[in-house]
Parts: C-alpha cells; sequence; structure tokens
C-alpha cells in the first residue's frame, strides 16, 4: 500500500491566534473550546478540520515552527478522528508546559 499525500499545511499563532498560513484546500484550523466557552484561549493546541471526512484510516506528522521566542518548541498530534484531528506544541525543556507557535503539517492517507 502506498500512502499518499491528502492534506498539508502550515499554521501561524499571530496576535494571539492560531491561523492558516499556507498549504493544500480541504482543511482549515479551529480552536477548542476550554473554560466553558465554545472558543477557548488558545494554549498550545488547535484543531485541523477536514472540509470532507476522510473515509479511510490515515496518519499525521507534524512539525513545530521554532523561532527564538520557542527555540524548544514540539508538536504532536491526537484526537484523530475523521473529521480532523488536534495538535499541541509544548516546550519539553524550558516551561514544560503548552506554548503557543506555528507549525506544518502533512496528512497521509
Amino acid at each position: 500500500m502506498t500512502d499518499s499525500i491528502a492534506h498539508f499545511g502550515t499554521v501561524l499563532f499571530k496576535d494571539g491566534a492560531y491561523t492558516r498560513g499556507a498549504g493544500s484546500d480541504g482543511w482549515t484550523v479551529q480552536p477548542i473550546a476550554g473554560f466553558g466557552l465554545d472558543i477557548g484561549p488558545p494554549l498550545g493546541q488547535v484543531r485541523i478540520v477536514f472540509h470532507k471526512p476522510m473515509d479511510a484510516p490515515y496518519t499525521v506528522v507534524a512539525s513545530a515552527v521554532r523561532l527564538p521566542t520557542t527555540p524548544s518548541l514540539y508538536a504532536n498530534c491526537g484526537d484523530l478522528n475523521p473529521a480532523g484531528f488536534v495538535v499541541h506544541l509544548f516546550d519539553p525543556i524550558g516551561t514544560r508546559t503548552l506554548q503557543n507557535g506555528g507549525f506544518s503539517f502533512v496528512v497521509l492517507a
């Protein structure tokens, strides 16, 4: 079986919010609910939502965009389902907690 690229992109953290930077068609960035709000504050996690749900299993590879302000930022994916997935960004060395920042991803199906 040969995997093919279903989606790819770059998400930026700019002016206090996650935004789509570039990439393929067919996906959007969605804040995650939190603290009793439908749109919670950006706490180092964001959801990628597919315009059309995936009808087969898929794999996500994500990589954090490291900047002088986030030199040890790491990305981890979770909550994969047909509608999309969640990316968590964290600093395992400095703060040892979730950290806002940009990332790139590719979805292989």
